[in-house]
């Protein structure tokens, strides 16, 4: 059985299970919507009925990545040539 929070998208699926197992802010994936959960890593659009049973999934884009955080060595470069630059030493 697969679930997916219904606020955050996280997905959760566990074999052998026919239960709800995480609570009501969690809804069941139907069968046919299982699949595309899993692959949409959570980045999808959900609809839900009136009674809240979710009855459709629409997988969006995945925001790009952050870029990563200067090295050590790369910080210390920028700084030095931002001092230089604001003091007018040529390096």
């Amino acid at each position: 059985m697969t679930i997916i929070h219904r606020i955050t998208h996280t997905v959760e699926w566990q074999d052998g299970v026919t239960e709800n197992w995480m609570g009501e802010d969690w809804a069941v994936v139907p069968p046919e919507l299982a699949k595309a959960a899993r692959e949409s890593g959570g980045f999808c659009e959900l609809t839900f009925d009136e009674e809240g049973n979710l009855t459709g999934l629409t997988p969006t884009e995945k925001p790009p990545a952050p870029e990563p955080e200067p090295t050590e060595g790369e910080q210390l470069r920028a700084d030095v040539d931002y001092i230089a630059a604001m003091t007018g030493v040529s390096l």
